[in-house]
């Protein structure tokens, strides 16, 4: 693998692994890295096939915990020769990594096959109360949405504080994402001064608090946003 990492690859490609197995190629790219100064990058690509082990249920598991421990023996390495995360050359090497895995949407759908009366209707808005389903995280939204507003995995996201509430500027600032559950004027104004072109919020921050997201519609409108929605 590492030879193939040497004589496959420029210092600048992305390598496309779509059996990744226990990630020997992202060993092998991540140490090439190291010793040329390159910046190689990997996607790799593995079912959850279980190993029958308690510690990593599945191979999957053993990519993800090998790709970490890659990274940690490189990143000491760097330390020992007193250079942090820099190589000799003094350009910074990007070690890190994200995981993503397919499941269903972070939103339960509204199931319209429900009988057309009157207690199964009441059932399905009750439903529908906190429509974002049980032990999803903030990351997990974020990235749904991402994707569902047409932009790649890839798409750089910056955390900033605007009135005090966290926003996500994406695609340094084109679209801004707020899941915060508790919106204010203050924010809605303060994201509307940005000028991005679009924003997505959670509905569930305006609190049925109709003034507030009608208020907000104008304001982003004023600021020429040209897309506002909730989710």
């Amino acid at each position: 693998m590492s030879r193939i990492a040497q004589i496959s690859m420029s210092e600048n490609d992305i390598c496309l692994d779509f059996f990744a197995g226990s990630g020997p190629l992202a060993k092998a790219i991540l140490t090439q890295n190291h010793d040329d100064g390159g910046n190689r990058r990997f996607i790799l690509v593995q079912l959850p096939e279980p190993t029958g082990r308690e510690d990593y249920p599945t191979i999957a598991d053993i990519c993800k915990e090998r790709v970490r421990l890659v990274i940690k023996k490189l990143n000491k390495k760097d330390t020992a020769k007193g250079v942090g995360l820099f190589d000799d050359n003094g350009s910074q090497q990007d070690r890190g990594f994200r995981v993503f895995k397919l499941a269903e949407s972070n939103f339960k759908p509204w199931n319209a096959d429900v009988p057309h009366d009157a207690p199964a209707l009441e059932r399905q808005l009750e439903l529908h109360v906190d429509h974002i389903r049980e032990g999803r995280t903030a990351d997990d939204i974020l990235y749904e949405i991402l994707l569902k507003s047409g932009f790649p995995l890839t798409t750089p996201v910056e955390t900033v504080t605007l009135a005090g509430l966290t926003i996500y500027s994406v695609a340094s600032g084109a679209l801004f994402i707020c899941l915060e559950l508790a919106l204010t004027l203050e924010v809605i104004r303060a994201m509307a001064d940005k000028k991005p072109e679009r924003v997505v919020c959670l509905d569930e921050g305006f609190a049925g608090n109709d003034q507030l997201k009608a208020n907000a519609v104008q304001i982003f409108k004023t600021k020429g946003v040209t897309s506002f929605k909730t989710v």
